[in-house]
């Protein structure tokens, strides 16, 4: 009876052992995960909307020649936008706009995820309301001007005159383009057009684009101001009006 005793003892200690020694917590096996070998950074930590995000980053060298994924997600944890990048000697550089025309845009904290292969990593930027912002060039609301005598609604066929004034606050000459949006009431783009002007420090101008309009409906005309059409930074708010063409 004595050496069934002793069995069944030695029995439990080593089903109790077994238990002790094979059991990691979740927190434990986060400890011991190696770290990702993905080094990722972006060019500063605060974003105003209409700013650009550059990301750059390194990832270890495979032999496959994989792409780096980059998938961002807003404060809410939708996904903002998706790149794909093939890195160039183990290093990498992507860029995306943070949009200032959608209103409904989360702000705070932002998440850019990088996978590459087996790894992945993420890096935390801040994203501002443009209203917060003070920018370097500022732009009237857009008067909308026809040719016509006296002055009345305008009509479709009606030469129309787009006018800005827009001034420089910088200490600075600047280099900007002046763009003119108008879109009908289903969204859809009727004009878009631009014009590029160096302006002087403090310098203040009236700037003017054409458009005739061919048929009668709402329309809603945009104006902005950006240092560059191909990837551009906004210099200025949007200034935006609505109005009506009669046949």
């Amino acid at each position: 009876m004595m050496k069934v005793a002793a069995a069944l003892i030695c029995i439990l200690a080593l089903f109790f052992n077994f238990g002790l020694y094979s059991y990691t917590s979740a927190d434990d096996m986060q400890d011991e995960r190696p770290k990702s070998p993905i080094a990722v950074s972006t060019d500063k930590t605060d974003y105003y909307t209409g700013e650009m995000v550059k990301i750059m980053g390194q990832v270890p060298a495979v032999e496959n020649g994989h792409e780096v994924n980059i998938i961002v997600k807003d404060a809410n944890g939708r996904t903002f936008t998706k790149l794909m990048i093939k890195p160039k000697d183990n290093k990498f550089e992507a860029s995306f706009q943070i949009s200032s025309f959608d209103k409904l845009l989360p702000t705070g904290k932002w998440t850019i995820n990088i996978s590459y292969s087996i790894w992945a990593a993420k890096v935390d930027i801040n994203v501002l309301t443009d209203e917060k912002k003070s920018y370097s060039i500022t732009i009237s609301k857009p008067e909308l001007v026809t040719v016509s005598v006296p002055i009345r609604d305008i009509r479709v066929g009606d030469k129309v005159m787009v006018i800005s004034e827009v001034k420089n606050n910088e200490e600075r000459d600047q280099r900007i383009f002046y763009i003119v949006q108008v879109k009908d009431d289903l969204g859809a783009t009727v004009l878009l057009d631009w014009l590029t002007i160096t302006l002087n420090a403090k310098e203040m101008v009236r700037l003017s684009v054409n458009w005739m309009p061919e048929l009668e409906g709402e329309y809603t005309l945009e104006t902005f101001v950006w240092d560059d059409i191909s990837s551009p930074t906004p210099l200025s708010p949007p200034q935006t009006v609505s109005f009506t063409v009669v046949r």
